[in-house]
């Protein structure tokens, strides 16, 4: 019976334990809602277009770090359309000029959205509010996915949370810029059997991201250039494939057969073979100057076999490349 009230005893202790730590992490939780940052802290108002995703007590940060929270959210309707107010409060160690500017940003791909303050030129007049020209309005990640739901669905995770990733950075102006995003597009493109679809999917897609921010993302821009240039330029020279659809058989074939019968084959590894020779770009730029030379000396010795090897200033010095050409011909090329 004692062992039984001591069972009893030891497990509500350790109840109440749990109670108390969990009460504790609450209130801690709410404290930090209520009370973001430590000392005074000033209040401001802001214009969004677009608001989605962002919360009040959500975050204000700068630089990474919080410096306040989320206090309001406003909607209202005007001549130029629909708007938002947004009220914030910041510490007053950071203060708010007339250069500053905001943008609402993704936190996680959760869809989660703090408030980005970024410091704008210095000398700015110290300010109350920040208008609709120096806000950068919330956009929906999800819009980027629209079409291309069939070539995401056989990707890993992992490659779609990284493409996500990306986008939201590219986006938002963080990150290294477009290197990690057109490295995300190519995967994509591993994964699509109509690659062209897949393009002028995610194109379009961008182009409306684009549009909901004002077109103020200038790595969107950017991007899309950078997917419709080898488009473009494939279009301007569009007459040029029928011309190598037609001429291309007749050159290659020969070419083809040469190589085949000097040895050469599909596996051939030609980065070694070529830089078995050519050891700088300069070697190779001397050897391009005497071929013409070589060809016209091949072409002189088949006509007239007869003609003398002698040199009256030596034979010339040629780079190794053009040596392993002319071995076992019977050309000889004169210093000048």
């Amino acid at each position: 019976m004692n062992k039984s009230r001591s069972h009893l005893w030891g497990l509500a202790l350790k109840l109440g334990a749990l109670l108390a730590v969990t009460i504790a992490f609450f209130v801690l939780v709410v404290n930090a809602m209520r009370n973001p940052v430590d000392g005074a802290a000033d209040t401001y108002t802001a214009e969004f277009t677009d608001v989605s995703g962002l919360h009040v007590n959500g975050d204000v940060r700068n630089l990474g770090m919080r410096i306040g929270k989320v206090q309001s959210i406003e909607l209202h309707t005007g001549p130029s359309g629909a708007t938002a107010e947004v009220g914030f409060t910041m510490d007053k160690n950071v203060p708010l000029t007339s250069t500053t500017q905001l943008a609402i940003k993704y936190e996680s791909l959760t869809g989660i959205r703090y408030l980005d303050v970024q410091e704008g030129a210095r000398g700015g007049d110290p300010a109350t509010s920040v208008p609709l020209s120096r806000t950068k309005p919330s956009f929906d990640i999800t819009v980027l996915f629209n079409g291309l739901e069939p070539v995401l669905s056989t990707m890993r995770t992992t490659d779609v949370n990284a493409f996500t990733a990306n986008a939201i950075a590219l986006i938002q102006g963080d990150g290294s810029g477009l290197g990690p995003m057109l490295e995300s597009t190519q995967k994509l493109m591993d994964y699509a059997k109509d690659r062209q679809q897949v393009i002028s999917d995610l194109v379009a897609n961008m182009s409306r991201i684009s549009d909901t921010m004002g077109g103020r993302s200038g790595y969107v821009v950017d991007f899309l250039h950078a997917i419709e240039m080898p488009i473009d330029n494939a279009m301007a020279v569009l007459d040029k494939f029928q011309t190598t659809a037609v001429t291309g058989p007749a050159l290659m074939g020969p070419i083809d057969r040469v190589v085949t019968d000097l040895g050469f084959s599909a596996d051939q590894d030609w980065d070694q073979l070529i830089g078995k020779y050519f050891h700088s770009v300069s070697d190779a730029l001397k050897t391009l100057e005497v071929l013409p030379g070589a060809v016209s000396g091949i072409e002189s010795s088949r006509t007239s076999p007869g003609t003398s090897k002698n040199c009256s200033r030596g034979r010339a010095q040629l780079p190794a490349a053009v040596q392993v050409l002319l071995n076992g011909s019977e050309v000889v090329l004169c210093a000048q």
